[in-house]
């Protein structure tokens, strides 16, 4: 319980970063640090924490064995652990029951990680409002979601379309 209560602190003290994060990318500051690790260390640590959430609301959250399998890579290990997060968080935030599964891929080159989750999906037109700050999408576009975002996942994920790239080692 008191690690769980350690990691909850320091997921908020990670929002607040993550507030601070959209300034630096903004302002064309990120500072990126490279090094090597496994995927599966990353994926894993983000399932352990996100679990007991998942389970209280009846969702399964599963790693797929290809996620084992991936080889090491080069990246900024915080920003990934960052994307992910943000990833399996909203599948298991939009899903009310269920299954959320992750599952990766590699290429010669890159490592491609894929969420797959049996939630209520996005409309077409909502698709087109990902990307941008403080934006939920929701059923009207005056309304905030009543999920408790703060929309900043959009950030974060736009990272990993266009700042966060790893390199296999």
């Amino acid at each position: 319980m008191i690690d769980d209560i350690h990691e909850s602190a320091i997921r908020l003290i990670d929002i607040v970063n993550d507030f601070l994060d959209a300034s630096s990318l903004e302002q064309g500051k990120m500072q990126m640090n490279p090094e090597p690790f496994l995927p599966s260390e990353i994926i894993g640590g983000v399932v352990h924490e996100l679990k007991a959430w998942a389970e209280t609301k009846g969702v399964q959250l599963k790693v797929d064995e290809s996620v084992a399998n991936m080889p090491q890579v080069t990246a900024d290990k915080h920003r990934i652990k960052q994307v992910l997060y943000n990833l399996i968080g909203n599948a298991v935030k939009f899903t009310d029951k269920g299954t959320v599964r992750v599952a990766a891929t590699a290429d010669a080159n890159k490592v491609y990680t894929r969420v797959i989750d049996t939630g209520k999906g996005m409309s077409p037109e909502n698709q087109g409002l990902l990307f941008r700050k403080f934006q939920q999408a929701g059923p009207n576009m005056l309304t905030r979601d009543n999920t408790n975002g703060t929309g900043l996942g959009c950030i974060s994920q736009n990272l990993s379309l266009s700042k966060v790239r790893a390199q296999l080692s």
